[in-house]
């Protein structure tokens, strides 16, 4: 994965992201809610499995790959644990592409926010998984393990 995907996956690790609820605790100005989903207050988890936007997003992104069983549920409240749950259910090449794309999900519905954050976007499931598909082209060029065959399975 490139280089701002492994920073961007510490942070969330780490829970450094500037999300609404770390800017608040620091007194710095924040959207009230969501930005995607306008409907509950912002923080990682919520941004990555909580909100309906992001829900939209992995349901379309995993229904591609054959994997919308996987797809978070309301009731999953942490990328964390849900990831966990992704990564339990394959092995080998298949374990690393699903795994790929979690990375890429990720990072695109941050990339999704900030667009809408900083440049006033739209919300936008359909070009949110445009820019991830166009993405997965490119890491599957650059030789992410797993994800060209998911994306032959899944024509992502």
């Amino acid at each position: 994965m490139p280089p701002p995907c492994k920073f961007f996956m510490w942070f969330v690790t780490h829970k450094r992201c500037w999300t609404a609820d770390r800017l608040a605790k620091r007194g710095l100005p924040h959207p009230v809610k969501c930005l995607l989903c306008d409907q509950e207050e912002e923080d990682i988890h919520h941004l990555l499995v909580g909100c309906v936007f992001s829900r939209c997003f992995w349901f379309s992104l995993l229904s591609h790959l054959g994997f919308a069983a996987l797809a978070p549920l309301p009731s999953d409240q942490s990328f964390d644990n849900w990831w966990r749950k992704v990564d339990g259910v394959a092995t080998g090449d298949l374990r690393r592409g699903l795994n790929s794309f979690v990375i890429l999900g990720a990072w695109s519905i941050w990339r999704h926010r900030n667009d809408c954050v900083f440049n006033g976007a739209t919300p936008n499931v359909s070009l949110a998984l445009a820019l991830t598909r166009e993405e997965a082209h490119w890491w599957s060029l650059a030789g992410a393990k797993g994800m060209s065959l998911l994306a032959a399975e899944g024509s992502v």
